[in-house]
């Protein structure tokens, strides 16, 4: 069905950037861009817009470019193989193939590509965005460099924060009382120290196990306490096949869709039907899934730290996604690592209390790695009400737009994929198109009712969260088409080799092409901060 399906599209031929020039450049040099955050969806909407013309300024908070890969938890990095982590036409040179970067190598990575496409110029550095007002068909941007206060004025907003901005710390009412250090995962850049200390890391996630490793390799005394159980996901299916054939390619999304159905406005006939009438089928191939990952991190005796038997696997990576290598699994078995089930239920001068426990868990250091939430302050109560955030996040259109908010966007803030940085590119680019006028967008009506028909269908299955709303992941493939498809182009970037279609997994680099070339005007020099109109705060 999959390969019948290719052959009906017809090849792609011209690169997405030939067939934009051919529609013709839309002139946008009097429309001006407020993009908030230089990470790598900021800076790749940057070069997106200025591509369409319009004019752009980047306010960064910080001194330098790349988000969270300017500085985080001690050897911090990619937990997916770098050929689904690039830049779609820049591609990550310095990384041997199907390696994992370290944040180090990914952070002078984003640097190249800065320096590559010449972006800094258009950034304005240590520059926080306060407030955020909407004035008729504008937006009055408040900004603040050191202890100096402006206000600018925009056509056009864009954030770019990313989904790691804020630190997401616990409200322990008596986190005073202890005498030892408490942090955020973030935070935890240093080793030193640490011999012979206890550390007790907070958290079931990617960061708080990196964290218990690392601190278990500096000889720390460490027990990682987490509440639920969750599934890892190991890099190399059973320690043979390299996890992007299995998840990343059409054929295995194709499992995703039989076991849990297709992504409304984004599916093909065929995978409607092939979840109706395939589900049981689908649910047993996961049920084996589940056993082969049980198996390799021996969590088969469905103990209260295992998964296994207790949830879903493709549901529970869309509530703690996390692909791991066996550093957790070889400590706990060594008995570097103590692995708790717990939940703190207070603080003592020398420790921390566990709720239904009368034992008291002794620490010097503890880290949480307890994630990071959404903030939307810098917006006025007015604009904060249209957004309409709801319990488990905002919903917007393509993950992109909000409905009742004109010209303003969100691009790599509010989407969660496995391959981020490649969807930021399509995403900038989708959003390039649409305000330089070169596609139609749905009608408001239109676009609500999609998000209703999204919000049921995600609401039907995947765990209730504060992002439940952001979680694109395994169906990134669908989403990815469907921005493509909008823009009015072949989403099959395979064609004409089907096999290779079907088979292969998508990586970034198949997607290069999809932003324009810089325009005339981009290569002339940028002033920073002297494009928007300004007035005194």
């Amino acid at each position: 069905v999959l390969l019948s399906r290719c052959w009906s599209q017809p090849p792609v031929g011209l690169g997405l950037a030939s067939l934009l020039q051919l529609r013709g450049a839309s002139t946008q040099s009097q429309k001006r861009v407020c993009i908030i955050g230089a990470g790598v969806a900021g800076l790749q909407t940057a070069r997106a817009l200025r591509a369409q013309g319009f004019q752009t300024t980047v306010f960064e908070s910080t001194g330098d470019i790349g988000g969270v890969w300017q500085s985080n938890y001690v050897n911090f990095g990619l937990q997916v193989p770098r050929q689904v982590y690039e830049f779609p036409d820049f591609p990550f040179a310095r990384a041997k193939w199907n390696s994992y970067p370290k944040g180090t190598e990914v952070f002078q990575y984003i640097q190249d590509y800065a320096q590559h496409f010449d972006l800094k110029r258009h950034i304005r550095f240590n520059t926080s965005v306060k407030q955020v007002q909407s004035d008729k068909d504008t937006w009055k941007v408040t900004i603040q460099t050191n202890d100096q206060k402006e206000t600018q004025t925009f056509d056009y907003c864009v954030v770019s924060t990313g989904m790691y901005i804020n630190p997401n710390m616990p409200n322990w009412s008596d986190r005073s009382r202890f005498q030892g250090k408490i942090f955020h995962s973030s935070d935890f850049t240093s080793l030193d120290g640490l011999a012979g200390k206890k550390v007790v890391v907070i958290g079931n996630g990617k960061s708080a196990v990196d964290c218990a490793v690392n601190a278990s390799t500096a000889g720390a005394k460490t027990t990682l306490l987490s509440r639920n159980a969750h599934w890892p996901t190991p890099r190399k299916i059973a320690n043979l096949i390299e996890l992007q054939y299995i998840f990343y390619s059409r054929f295995g999304q194709a499992l995703i869709v039989g076991h849990k159905g297709p992504m409304p406005d984004a599916a093909a006939n065929y995978d409607t039907l092939m979840y109706q009438f395939g589900w049981p089928v689908f649910a047993a191939i996961f049920k084996v899934v589940e056993v082969l990952f049980a198996a390799q991190f021996r969590q088969l005796n469905k103990s209260e730290l295992s998964p296994f038997g207790k949830a879903d696997v493709v549901e529970d990576f869309y509530s703690a996604p996390q692909v791991m290598d066996y550093s957790l699994r070889d400590a706990v078995k060594a008995g570097t690592i103590k692995w708790l089930k717990g939940e703190v239920s207070k603080f003592t001068e020398s420790g921390l209390g566990l709720v239904g426990s009368d034992d008291l868990l002794e620490a010097d250091v503890v880290v949480c790695g307890t994630g990071f939430s959404k903030d939307y302050s810098i917006f006025e109560e007015s604009v904060r009400e249209m957004l309409g955030r709801e319990e488990d996040g905002l919903w917007l259109h393509r993950h992109i737009l909000p409905t009742k908010v004109p010209n303003l966007a969100f691009i790599g803030s509010e989407v969660g994929t496995v391959s981020n940085i490649t969807t930021h590119s399509i995403q900038a680019a989708w959003l390039g198109q649409a305000w330089a006028g070169k596609m139609s967008l749905p009608s408001t009506e239109q676009m609500e009712k999609s998000l209703e028909a999204m919000k049921v269908w995600k609401r039907s299955w995947m765990p209730k969260s504060s992002v439940r709303s952001n979680q694109v992941l395994l169906h990134q493939i669908s989403y990815h088409d469907s921005l493509l498809k909008d823009m009015g182009f072949n989403h099959h970037r395979k064609a004409p080799n089907y096999l290779k279609e079907v088979f292969q997994p998508y990586q970034s680099g198949d997607y290069d092409g999809i932003v324009e070339p810089p325009t005339a005007s981009d290569s002339e020099p940028a002033e920073s901060g002297a494009e928007p109109q300004a007035e005194a705060a």
